[in-house]
């Protein structure tokens, strides 16, 4: 008899829970209208629910009211309400009467979200722009020429013009420089990155937000022969912080350097928002951003422009709509590069309402997530285990047709060539015409030779002769490393901790010099002979060099340098060599993990 009863009692709730969630499809209904937002292409969406019973609408008299979640969760108490929607999708309402309950979802497909923006306004300007070097002032410029007059503004001055020449003051090796010009209040982003006697000259195209990424065309120099180079990749896209490579190489191969830059401002800004609930219990809104604020959309579906006319940072607002019940209340920021911010606001202090608690999940839909997530998400490394490098010193020696030639000698011009780019001397190409040396005129080095004897980094013979393809010895390297005044404060700090007895250098001119760096083992050599006057090979020379400098990487940083080096070059004749490390430092650069 219990089991019969139970039985019945189930089928009776059976048909209750029909009666109540059955034919809530057939008893609830809703009609639509949409309207556009003045000055903008948004919709504004007014829902009208109403019932509908046996084939009838049923009419509604003064005390009908249905509770309807708008698409941000917001409960409205009445005959219909209103929602802005301002992206293309679907956006849900939720209507409840009495024990009914029905999820609306109406979709929005007309609205252009790139219809306000300004990435077009530059389609018709049409401009060439390129790296230069004045030989004189010894400083790089940014050389740019419009198709016609243009007001442009460089970070010095603004003229009406249709060629500038901008320079980029204290250029320091391996740290960006950034600036922007802006051509008929179009703002055009430029980076500058220097290694040495190479530039690397980045543009930077407009965010693109939905993707997360920046588009960036790569340009490369080199002063010395005054050379716009190719870059591979000639393009790129930057979609998050970290290293990023760029290989400047000359057409015919014979020049070339390996760009490894850390790129760390990467946060693909949105809006700053603040919403805080005052004792009226309205909300008050605090809102920054870089780009300029263009619009928000309250909790309840109101749309509230910003600054159309011009880009305003900061922006206050209070919104008079005061809120009754606990629950979470959704406002969106967006500024005028489309970039949006969602601030969910979680009240507890009020009441709980009466028939059904407010709250997200009324939708029993993922609508409200999809529709108000956000584009733009601040950069946050935090929990990012991706390991960084930075260059302590860029690339200092190259091979050529897949050759180093680790054991060939080195010439004078080589080396002095060597000591003006690690010392990062500013390129003189009439230092030549200075120079008292009568076998230069014509050579590739006649500069650099030029410019390194001034500093003394090496001498000419009595004869007024340079001898640039002469070899250098193992003395005069000891010698050079000795007297160069940048290298003194570096081998003094680098403790004397061998005694080496060799047979053939007491008494040689370079004695002294010789016992300085062979007992700081920069340059050794197996038996009791040092071998003074013979010529000191290209390998033998990097090997002193990073260790002069310091250059010992840790097996991390070793590993990514390796990795570069098998990437951009392959030379066939370092495999096994007793200095390979070093000989791979020298031509890709020396990288130091950046310790987060």
């Amino acid at each position: 008899m219990k089991k019969i009863i139970i039985i019945i009692i189930t089928l009776l709730l059976s048909i209750s829970l029909c009666r109540v969630y059955g034919a809530e499809n057939n008893y609830l209904r809703a009609k639509f209208t949409e309207s556009t937002v003045s000055g903008t292409n948004f919709k504004e969406i007014t829902i009208t629910p109403y019932r509908y019973q046996n084939g009838t609408k049923l009419e509604d008299n003064e005390e009908t009211s249905y509770y309807i979640y708008l698409p941000s969760g917001h409960q409205v108490i009445g005959k219909s309400a209103t929602f802005v929607a301002d992206r293309e999708g679907e956006y849900p309402f939720t209507v409840y009467y009495s024990n009914y309950k029905k999820t609306f979802v109406y979709k929005v497909d007309d609205i252009d979200e790139d219809e306000d923006t300004d990435e077009d306004e530059d389609t018709d300007i049409s401009f060439e722009y390129e790296l230069k070097y004045d030989y004189e002032k010894k400083q790089i410029l940014f050389h740019m020429e419009t198709d016609k007059l243009r007001t442009v503004t460089t970070p010095e001055s603004t003229t009406v013009t249709n060629e500038v020449n901008y320079y980029v003051d204290n250029l320091t090796n391996n740290v960006p420089c950034e600036f922007s010009i802006k051509v008929d209040d179009v703002n055009y982003d430029y980076k500058i990155i220097k290694q040495g006697e190479f530039y690397l000259l980045i543009e930077l195209w407009p965010l693109d937000y939905n993707n997360y990424s920046t588009l960036v065309e790569y340009k490369g120099y080199n002063f010395t022969n005054d050379f716009n180079y190719t870059v591979y990749p000639s393009k790129d896209i930057y979609e998050d912080n970290g290293n990023y490579e760029a290989l400047v190489k000359s057409t015919e191969g014979s020049s070339q350097n390996l760009f490894i830059f850390n790129i760390d401002d990467i946060d693909y800004r949105r809006p700053e928002l603040e919403a805080e609930l005052q004792d009226d219990g309205t909300f008050y809104l605090e809102m920054k951003d870089d780009f300029g604020l263009d619009y928000i959309i309250t909790f309840d579906g109101k749309y509230i422009p910003i600054g159309k006319s011009s880009a305003v940072k900061d922006y206050s607002y209070t919104h008079t709509t005061a809120i009754t019940y606990d629950g979470e209340y959704i406002f969106t920021v967006v500024d005028k590069n489309g970039n949006r911010n969602v601030e969910t606001v979680k009240i507890d202090s009020k009441k709980t309402a009466k028939k059904h608690k407010l709250n997200l999940d009324v939708h029993e839909e993922n609508y409200t997530e999809e529709l108000f997530e956000n584009k733009g998400l601040p950069y946050d490394d935090s929990e990012d285990e991706t390991t960084y490098f930075e260059a302590m010193i860029p690339s200092y020696m190259s091979g050529s047709n897949f050759l180093f030639k680790p054991n060939s000698p080195i010439t004078r011009a080589e080396m002095v060539t060597v000591f003006c780019r690690l010392n990062d001397l500013p390129y003189d190409r009439n230092a030549y015409l200075k120079a008292k040396f009568t076998d230069i005129e014509t050579h590739w080095a006649r500069d650099y030779i030029s410019m390194g004897s001034a500093k003394k980094y090496v001498s000419g013979y009595k004869d007024k002769t340079f001898r640039p393809d002469g070899y250098v010895t193992r003395a005069e390297f000891c010698q050079m490393l000795t007297k160069i005044s940048a290298y003194k404060t570096k081998l003094t700090s680098i403790p004397a901790s061998s005694n080496y007895n060799f047979d053939d250098t007491a008494g040689h001119w370079a004695e002294s010099e010789i016992i300085k760096i062979t007992s700081r083992d920069l340059l050794t050599s197996s038996g009791s002979l040092f071998n003074p006057d013979k010529p000191i090979t290209r390998a033998e020379v990097v090997h002193a060099i990073n260790m002069l400098y310091g250059f010992n990487p840790s097996n991390l940083e070793l590993s990514f340098i390796n990795s570069m080096y098998k990437k951009y070059y392959n030379f066939t004749d370092i495999d096994g060599h007793k200095y390979y490390n070093d000989i791979i430092i020298s031509a890709v650069g020396m990288y130091r993990e950046i310790i987060q």
